[in-house]
């Protein structure tokens, strides 16, 4: 009879245990784009964006975080459009792409792996060049995605809560630095029926902006 009782005493402490160090859900896993920099340059004829980051391949706002790959996509404007332009970004790029709704030119860098405080362009409009550097937005005292992410959480828990089924997150999430006189990020929570929370929050303190349901 002793033996029984011991015996079930240890398969309740092994259980009680078990629950215990359970693996927690670590919602940076389920991250599935995160703009991490931008880089930026403005003059009198030509504004130039670049944004830096990490995306799911190919992207689809499903809930369900896919296969993960490194993004660059290179944004540019001209005064007076030329016909043909070439971009070359720290010795990488190609032809650029006009698109006539947004009236700029793009070209995204699938290895695109920019993490300096600054890139080195240089533009080929219909065969004349011109160089310039552009500089990231980002500068001390602005979080990365993961903390602003963690502000996101400690606002709404019960959104996380609501969407957690013990060790898994049913959903995915969106990180994108934004930059306008300042620093900001838009996070965006997406179920598996495709409906987003979107927050929209201060760079630097974390403060939740503006809250939306698409």
């Amino acid at each position: 009879m002793r033996k029984v009782t011991v015996a079930a005493i240890v398969a309740a402490l092994c259980a009680v245990f078990a629950a215990g160090c359970s693996k927690k859900v670590d919602y940076n896993d389920y991250i599935s784009e995160k703009r991490e920099n931008i880089y930026f340059y403005s003059a009198d004829t030509v504004d130039f964006t670049l944004h830096t980051g990490v995306r799911e391949q190919p992207f689809s706002a499903d809930g369900v975080r896919g296969d993960m790959i490194k993004v660059a996509e290179a944004y540019v404007s001209f005064a007076q459009n030329p016909s043909e332009v070439e971009i070359s970004i720290d010795g990488a790029g190609g032809e650029m792409n006009y698109d006539s709704v947004k009236n700029r030119y793009s070209l995204n860098f699938p290895d695109g792996d920019f993490s300096a405080d600054r890139v080195e362009v240089t533009l080929t409009c219909d065969g004349a060049e011109q160089s310039f550097t552009a500089l990231s937005v980002l500068y001390d005292g602005v979080m990365d995605c993961e903390t602003a992410l963690k502000c996101v959480r400690e606002h709404a828990p019960e959104l996380f809560s609501s969407m957690t089924d013990g060790n898994l997150f049913k959903g995915e999430i969106f990180i994108r630095l934004l930059c306008d006189e300042g620093c900001y990020y838009y996070v965006g929570i997406c179920d598996r029926e495709g409906k987003i929370t979107a927050y929209l929050l201060d760079g630097e303190r974390g403060k939740i902006l503006a809250e939306k349901k698409i």
